[in-house]
């Protein structure tokens, strides 16, 4: 059985970059160096970020905004932070539109209640918000719940 050209050049390529590889870890292993180490030290890692401060009066003071934002957009809502989960009560509130006020800044329904508040899921997160609870205030249905 014989060996295709290309087959031929492709199994003394491997051959050179194997011997090249072995040559190396043996040149390496001969001079005492530590391989694969760097030779540096590296640069300490970056502190994590700093943990949401349990702050109710931050908490308070975003949902007082959203709630204000409401008004200036003439829209009927209320808006409570509990603890950890900002609690909206909206009449045009579902999945969707929870999606859209907490991400969407080109929605037109929602545009100007987010650049009037600042409502974004990174301000949420800062101010120790865990939960988003958006409640459209029909019996018998549960509201609309983003976990952050």
């Amino acid at each position: 059985m014989s060996l295709a050209k290309d087959e031929v050049i492709g199994l003394v390529v491997a051959a050179v970059v194997g011997a090249a590889a072995l040559a190396t870890f043996a040149y390496h292993t001969g001079r005492g160096s530590t391989w694969g180490e760097p030779s540096a030290p590296e640069a300490p890692a970056a502190p994590p970020p700093p943990r949401p401060a349990n702050d109710q009066a931050a908490r308070e003071e975003l949902a007082a905004a959203l709630a204000d934002a409401f008004r200036e957009d003439q829209h009927a809502a209320t808006v409570t932070a509990d603890a950890t989960t900002l609690r909206i009560r909206w009449e045009m509130c579902s999945k969707q539109m929870l999606g859209r006020l907490l991400r969407d800044d080109t929605n037109y329904q929602v545009m100007n209640i987010r650049k009037l508040s600042g409502i974004t899921v990174g301000e949420l997160k800062k101010r120790g918000f865990k939960k988003v609870e958006c409640d459209d205030g029909r019996q018998g249905l549960r509201p609309s719940v983003e976990n952050l």
